[in-house]
């Protein structure tokens, strides 16, 4: 069995997971994340399917909200928490000079292109191991990735989607809060994650404990700015 077009691909079901735009995708594994990795009751986290956030916020109360506060928020028994998702595939930095480091690049963190400051608490930066849409290895390297997942004795499928608890293991999660964040952006070399400046907001979807440890941490640190 192949994709429809790709036929590289596993099958359609992948085929159409790897063309998900990037902002819903984000969505996706964030609402995913929050409700395998987190715990929490999937009545209490609120992510509007919109591509730009919170529509209803947004144009609703445009002479009041500078900004939407968000992609969406999560009700706690601490209050409700908004924060802002940045999803960041695979890219090659430096490509056409013969580059081959692998990165993965976040950006409009604190403010819009057009300088619109952006008031969420949280930023959810999730890290993708897959390849950008624009590489042909795209394919290959999810079956290597697969495979290394597979000897890890961890969950993996090849035709995996979004919302279900395998992708997770593809993933990386950088929990900040906005008070914590420097620059607009920030890149991470995927062979030194460990060693960046937001390393110690980092959990991997691969440890379940760690997520739920660095989601406290990220929650009482919001609570407190």
């Amino acid at each position: 069995m192949t994709g429809f077009l790709d036929l590289s691909a596993p099958n359609t079901a992948a085929e159409y997971a790897r063309y998900v735009d990037g902002d819903i995708l984000g969505k996706l594994i964030v609402r995913n994340f929050l409700i395998n990795r987190i715990k929490l009751p999937a009545k209490s986290i609120f992510t509007p399917v919109g591509r730009y956030g919170d529509a209803a916020v947004k144009y609703a109360n445009a002479d009041t909200v500078a900004h939407d506060p968000g992609d969406g928020h999560v009700d706690l028994p601490t209050g409700r928490l908004t924060f802002e998702i940045k999803l960041a595939r695979i890219n090659i930095a430096n490509r056409s000079r013969g580059g081959a480091d692998e990165n993965w690049a976040f950006v409009n963190l604190k403010h819009s292109p057009g300088k619109a400051t952006k008031s969420y608490q949280l930023l959810i930066a999730v890290g993708l191991s897959t390849l950008g849409l624009e590489d042909e290895r795209y394919w290959t390297h999810l079956r290597q990735l697969d495979t290394q997942l597979r000897a890890q004795g961890l969950q993996s499928r090849l035709d995996a989607l979004p919302h279900e608890e395998e992708y997770l293991n593809r993933c990386s999660f950088f929990l900040i809060p906005r008070t914590s964040l420097t620059y607009n952006y920030f890149r991470v070399n995927l062979t030194a994650v460990d060693k960046s400046a937001y390393a110690s907001f980092l959990a991997r979807g691969t440890d379940p404990a760690a997520c739920r440890q660095q989601w406290a941490n990220a929650v009482t640190a919001c609570n407190e700015a």
